[in-house]
């Protein structure tokens, strides 16, 4: 056989092995129209206030006292609440007790001052300055990392804004440092929620 006739043969069966490992590709399309379903997302506020008079964020006068000396405290309500159509989980989420611009003395009573945050006591009891009563969620420094025991809930009722008393008390202990005197304290409460 000539030698032309065998690489022709060669080349023919390497292009028939060749064509025949190539897999075939398909493809297929449907097109259909569907009926969407409206997509809504739910609205919630996480509000704090007097029981009264609520907003995102609420100026605390309550807990204003010019007399705070060792041993003693300035107690008052506050309330939190849930608006819109979800349910919510809160916490706290740090705390700060400096003002603005502070003094060595700001800084010795703030260090030594302890928050104390319960919930369950009714607000005339709280605001009366009564004894601290029902769950305690937080006693402590009042400082960046101040948080909960555990999350609180609330939840949402129809036309009705559902809330939460707590009693808020900050002590300044008997054994406060001297270099506390004249120290002034500006509280600043940081909550947040997220959805149930």
């Amino acid at each position: 056989m000539p030698k032309q006739l065998k690489a022709a043969i060669l080349a023919a069966v390497l292009l028939v092995l060749f064509l025949s490992a190539q897999g075939t590709v398909a493809s297929w399309r449907a097109e259909g129209t569907v009926d969407p379903t409206p997509i809504t997302t739910g609205r919630m506020d996480l509000l704090v206030g007097d029981g009264t008079v609520v907003s995102k964020a609420y100026d605390f006068k309550e807990m204003n006292s010019n007399n705070l000396v060792p041993g003693s405290f300035a107690q008052a309500p506050l309330t939190l609440s849930v608006a819109g159509d979800v349910a919510l989980d809160y916490d706290l989420s740090g705390v700060s007790s400096l003002p603005d611009a502070p003094t060595t003395a700001d800084k010795a009573l703030s260090s030594a001052a302890v928050l104390s945050i319960y919930a369950g006591m009714s607000t005339t009891n709280c605001a009366s300055q009564q004894s601290l009563s029902g769950e305690m969620l937080y006693q402590g420094p009042a400082t960046q990392t101040a948080k909960f025991n555990a999350l609180r809930s609330l939840d949402i009722a129809e036309s009705e804004l559902r809330s939460e008393a707590l009693c808020i008390r900050l002590a300044v202990p008997g054994d406060a440092p001297q270099t506390a005197s004249g120290g002034r304290i500006k509280l600043v409460l940081n909550f947040v929620g997220q959805q149930k």
